[in-house]
């Protein structure tokens, strides 16, 4: 496992179809300065609580400000976990370099 699953708390979502990734500790995510350094992620929707957005592979997660996500249209339950802590990688990536 790696550092960053293990700050993750992962939980099926009721409609069965997503995962919620929780951060064990409490975050504060700067949407708009992700917005600009995503990576392979493309932004579908942007607000200033939230964002959508897509891997090259088509899952969605749901990011909110205080690092909550919500993964989507992954093909396992494994896969969504990793994009779920590649997601906060990258978060953690961004809040390194302020």
């Amino acid at each position: 496992m790696t550092e960053n699953s293990v700050q993750l708390f992962f939980k099926l979502c009721s409609d069965r179809l997503s995962i919620e990734a929780i951060p064990k500790t409490k975050l504060r995510v700067n949407l708009s300065k992700l917005k600009v350094g995503l990576g392979d992620f493309a932004v579908t929707i942007w607000t200033p609580h939230f964002m959508v957005m897509r891997s090259r592979d088509g899952e969605e997660v749901t990011l909110r400000r205080d690092g909550r996500m919500i993964v989507r249209n992954s093909g396992s339950q494994a896969a969504a976990e990793a994009v779920a802590v590649r997601v906060l990688a990258l978060v953690s990536s961004l809040s390194d370099q302020s």
